[in-house]
């Protein structure tokens, strides 16, 4: 196994400390999850003071992280939000969010599915196909309604995160907009926004692109007041990452906005919609280190991996998009260590793809990372795991419970906002037929 000397850099605890980490997994165990409440509320902070033309509305986009907790502490700090589905939408009426603060966006709208409760309760519909918007007109004729448009391009920091353009069925066609516009007419619907999303870590020059784009279909709607951009803001979570300052393109839009405003005298506010800026980096991973094994000298094509007692159940972002995350080696006490080796870090599931070091964009391939000197027993935190981890993960593979998650106050205390799942509630909704659960050999119906 190659060792380095200590002077390169490795990655660094974002907001805990080596015995924040030490004593949380003595008191909850691992896998957990830990947010910061700060780390929230700065992001926040940031995002609602980006320059602006007349107005700027942020919504928290729930997917990221659908804890009640979560969703409180954006709802105190004057956010709207997004919906993915009826039923994220419920988890935030729940948490005690207006419904007039909450914007619909979802692929499956079907009556049956709450959608009829959400909309009456005052949530409001972002239609994202013709379909969607005829159901909708027929359901609520003369009501408010946005419209979602797929532009014909989209940018996102792999393949896999590009929301817009011909391959992604998100949105209605920019071709076909008249015609949701010969919709709306004939149901005397009023549309209120409309709304863009092109991708996950998208090249803010392509979403400029994209806002000129609604604004061109702006021009067709007399009552148009809002165009929201979506989501898809780029942080800086490894330390190679380059820093993003948003405001570039934010001013460039509010520019835009600007001259709409000269040409057609109408002022239309601006909304996003943010769940990677506002939580990622707000979110550490603990888990522990079971083992160390190597597969040949690293000399050759051999590899030493660190095993972790967390994986798919926790984070699938490395092994479904191929993206890196910063990894922390803590020891499990005293000091960090002064050799420093390169490790691929691979997770509890029974499956060969269950790893967390793949080449980035190619989650074919592996791309060990340099970390301090690790040992079984030490810990391995998982950095940005405040979006997308807990809410996305394979939850229950191998029979593994949901991991528990605490929150760090802005006083330095720790809350519990999830329990850890225990086998009865993993099982809980299972039902076996009578004849099974007869002892081998009784009469049927014989109770074991």
């Amino acid at each position: 196994m190659l060792s380095e000397p200590a002077p390169q850099e490795v990655e660094r605890l974002k907001f805990l400390a080596f015995q924040d980490v030490r004593d949380l997994a003595a008191q909850y165990g691992t896998p957990l999850y830990v947010y910061d409440e700060g780390t929230m509320e700065e992001n926040a902070d940031v995002l609602m003071s980006l320059p602006s033309a007349f107005g700027l509305t942020v919504r928290y986009a729930i997917k990221a992280n659908s804890n009640q907790a979560v969703i409180r502490i954006f709802d105190r700090l004057g956010l709207s939000f997004d919906a993915s589905s009826v039923w994220q939408a419920q988890r935030a009426l729940r948490a005690g969010v207006r419904p007039d603060k909450i914007l619909l966006t979802t692929q499956q709208a079907e009556p049956g599915d709450g959608i009829v409760e959400a909309i009456e309760a005052g949530v409001e519909f972002n239609a994202g196909s013709l379909a969607q918007l005829e159901r909708f007109g027929q359901g609520w004729p003369g009501a408010i309604v946005s419209l979602r448009v797929n532009p014909g391009f989209g940018s996102g920091l792999v393949r896999r995160l590009t929301a817009g353009g011909p391959d992604s069925s998100f949105g209605i066609w920019h071709e076909l907009v008249e015609e949701a516009l010969e919709i709306a007419e004939r149901y005397e619907l009023r549309i209120k926004r409309l709304h863009t999303h092109i991708g996950s870590g998208h090249h803010w020059d392509v979403l400029v692109d994209a806002a000129e784009a609604l604004l061109r279909f702006a021009r067709m709607i007399p009552g148009l007041t809002t165009i929201n951009l979506g989501g898809g803001y780029r942080v800086k979570s490894l330390m190679s990452d380059p820093d993003h300052d948003h405001r570039d393109w934010a001013e460039a839009v509010a520019s835009m906005l600007r001259k709409f405003a000269a040409e057609t005298g109408r002022q239309l506010d601006l909304e996003i919609e943010s769940g990677t800026y506002l939580v990622a980096n707000a979110g550490s991973i603990l888990s522990r280190v079971t083992d160390v094994v190597s597969t040949g000298s690293e000399a050759g094509s051999g590899r030493t991996f660190v095993k972790i007692n967390a994986g798919l159940t926790e984070v699938m972002r490395p092994s479904y998009y191929g993206t890196a995350h910063p990894l922390v080696s803590v020891p499990s006490a005293g000091p960090a260590r002064s050799r420093r080796r390169r490790y691929c870090v691979a997770g509890h599931c029974c499956i060969a793809g269950d790893v967390l070091t793949t080449v980035v964009g190619d989650v074919e391939q592996l791309q060990p990372v340099l970390m301090d000197e690790t040992e079984p027993g030490d810990y391995l935190v998982i950095e940005r795991g405040g979006g997308y981890c807990a809410s996305m993960a394979v939850k229950n593979f191998d029979s593994f419970p949901e991991a528990p998650e605490v929150l760090r106050r802005r006083d330095g205390s720790f809350d519990l906002i999830r329990a850890r799942q225990t086998l009865d509630q993993m099982i809980g909704n299972e039902r076996i037929p009578v004849d099974l659960l007869a002892e081998r050999g009784a009469p049927d119906g014989a109770r074991a």
